[in-house]
């Protein structure tokens, strides 16, 4: 009692609805254990959430005599939308609160440096995706925009897309004037995805979310309760080398110019597009040797460092790691444990933090949009943001 006392209602809400997306769904007895809720707190709350459309109760077998006969879910009739910039693709749709994708458009973007044509390629997808939601009558409720290297403030330079946030904003704002809508950077997208989508367990303490793909990417994930559930945190940038390799971003020896995807599939002479498009199934793509293992585990071993030295400023109950090292058998992932433990003060023992390593997110689809778009839903309790927040950019 004293904890549901502490939080407010829209937390108390956000807690609600973040167990009905991880489970799909809960007996009411459970979900008020899950929540920490006495049984008079969630018939109140439940009952506001389902005078506002956001759940629904189903008639399911007793799961014990006397037991309850209602599960409660999310409702499938209401909607979110989501684009992703990635992989040269803007890629746009929308989807149930349970994650059904319902509509989805891709579009090709030749140049990431081109800021008219980023422009134009935005404006033609809100287009198609506001005749899409007026034709059927469909208001989403959030919609999500996952943008690679995007920073705080929304004009800050970005070292991989010459994309202007604020026309963005701007456009989404004109198309969609009653619907919240939030930038995001693509690395936060993806730890929504992860760390709080169907099936996902509960978080109770800090987690560090670490994506290695075209780019490499951090985040800090908070419960969903926090005031900033998802912080990203600039991680492929760190200089691991100070004469190594030209980067993007304008310096030299960057953690990414190593242990990215187009990195790693230098070592293996595969082209980075392939190596991105093959996403959990590069490995096919690649002959092993003992001199590209070698490769492969000093780059593996360089992530490790910078993960330690990480987490020798912030402590943190889990590393989940996503992208390329996902796939590799466990005996070939032993140097990034390895880089860990030489970088982390008293080494790994002392620390107890566990790795878990997650499959990358289904390449350039609109997902880790949808998944932020719903992340912002559920974390504003189902409620209409902040107005400070209303159009919120997370960098």
């Amino acid at each position: 009692m004293a904890a549901e006392q502490l939080r407010t209602r829209r937390q108390t809400r956000a807690a609600v609805l973040d167990r009905l997306l991880a489970t799909g769904g809960l007996f009411r007895p459970q979900l008020a254990t899950d929540c920490n809720l006495t049984e008079v707190s969630i018939s109140r709350i439940l009952a506001d959430l389902r005078e506002e459309g956001l759940v629904e109760e189903i008639r399911r077998p007793a799961p014990y005599p006397g037991g309850p006969t209602q599960i409660v879910t999310l409702a499938q009739d209401q909607w979110i939308a989501g684009l992703t910039l990635a992989n040269r693709r803007l890629s746009f749709g929308t989807a149930t609160l349970g994650g059904d994708i319902a509509y989805l458009e891709r579009l090709p973007l030749a140049d990431l440096t081109d800021r008219p044509a980023l422009a134009a390629t935005f404006a033609q997808a809100i287009d198609a995706l506001c005749r899409w939601c007026g034709a059927r009558g469909v208001v989403p409720l959030r919609i999500g925009v996952s943008i690679p290297g995007l920073r705080e403030p929304p004009d800050a330079p970005n070292p991989i897309t010459a994309l202007d946030a604020a026309a963005i904003s701007a456009m989404l704002e004109a198309a969609f004037p009653t619907v919240p809508h939030g930038l995001v950077n693509a690395v936060a997208a993806r730890a929504a995805a992860h760390l709080f989508g169907p099936g996902s367990e509960p978080i109770a303490t800090r987690h560090l979310f670490v994506h290695l793909g075209r780019g490499i990417g951090g985040a800090w994930v908070e419960p969903v309760t926090a005031a900033a559930p998802i912080r990203p945190i600039e991680f492929g940038h760190v200089v691991v080398e100070r004469h190594g390799p030209a980067c993007r971003c304008g310096h030299r020896g960057c953690l990414e110019t190593f242990a990215s995807a187009g990195a790693i599939g230098r070592i293996f002479g595969v082209p980075e597009a392939e190596m991105i498009a093959a996403d959990n199934d590069w490995l096919r793509l690649v002959r092993m040797t003992a001199r590209r293992r070698v490769l492969m585990a000093d780059a593996l071993h360089r992530v490790g460092l910078a993960i330690g030295n990480v987490l020798n400023i912030m402590p943190v109950s889990l590393v989940a790691i996503s992208g390329w090292p996902s796939t590799l058998p466990e005996d070939q992932r032993t140097a990034l444990r390895q880089g860990i433990e030489d970088s982390v003060f008293g080494g790994t023992a002392a620390l107890q933090v566990p790795l878990r390593f997650l499959p990358s997110t289904l390449g350039s689809d609109p997902r880790p949009a949808l998944a932020w778009a719903m992340h912002e839903l559920v974390r504003d309790g189902g409620l209409a943001p902040r107005r400070e927040e209303a159009r919120r950019v997370a960098g």
